[in-house]
């Protein structure tokens, strides 16, 4: 693979925004539905959700044409699916650009425009809820037991870290009653 030098663009590829919600109605829909109707578009979009690249990057690790990864880059960008997030120069010289994923995650909805902002507002508040968890899960850790997020050995943990069984049991408890308590929910809104 070809060697390629920084430029002085900073490249984000953290997604910031709330989620974007298309409904089966909205004119959005069908720019979103073309982008991913091929196997090559949602094998790009996989891959750049996994790292972000270059089209010659990501043509490397899909074995597709450049040609072909272009016109699949060019729809999932017009759909906004994907954006640019910063330039890298080649060896020759040539700016590229880096495609990274969308800041904020697509959403198709079927339903109402009550039901859809219904599921927006739910969908935020569980995403916040998620982040909450983690968070207060790797606090307690921390505070409580030592655990440190460095590798085994590093001085940290009692027992190698953040990822060690013990703080995943006790976070998928904790997504657990969250999901309890989301599904009582609306199970007390349907009745």
């Amino acid at each position: 693979m070809m060697s390629l030098l920084p430029s002085t663009n900073a490249v984000d590829t953290e997604q910031h925004g709330d989620p974007r919600v298309v409904g089966v109605d909205d004119e959005q829909l069908d720019d979103v539905l073309d982008a991913i109707s091929s196997d090559t578009a949602r094998t790009l979009l996989s891959e750049i959700y996994s790292d972000s690249g270059t089209p010659s990057e990501l043509s490397d690790r899909t074995n597709f044409s450049l040609q072909n990864i272009s016109y699949h880059l060019d729809n999932l960008e017009d759909s906004g699916l994907i954006r640019v997030a910063g330039t890298r120069y080649s060896e020759k010289g040539r700016e590229m650009n880096i495609y990274a994923p969308a800041e904020e995650p697509v959403v198709v909805f079927v339903g109402t425009q009550e039901r859809k902002s219904g599921f927006l507002d739910l969908l935020k508040r569980v995403f916040g809820a998620v982040v909450a968890l983690v968070a207060a899960t790797a606090y307690v850790f921390v505070e409580t037991f030592g655990y440190s997020a460095g590798p085994p050995g590093s001085g940290g943990a009692p027992s190698g870290g953040l990822l060690d069984l013990p703080f995943i049991a006790f976070l998928v408890g904790g997504l657990f009653v969250l999901l309890l308590v989301v599904l009582w929910g609306a199970w007390t809104r349907i009745r």
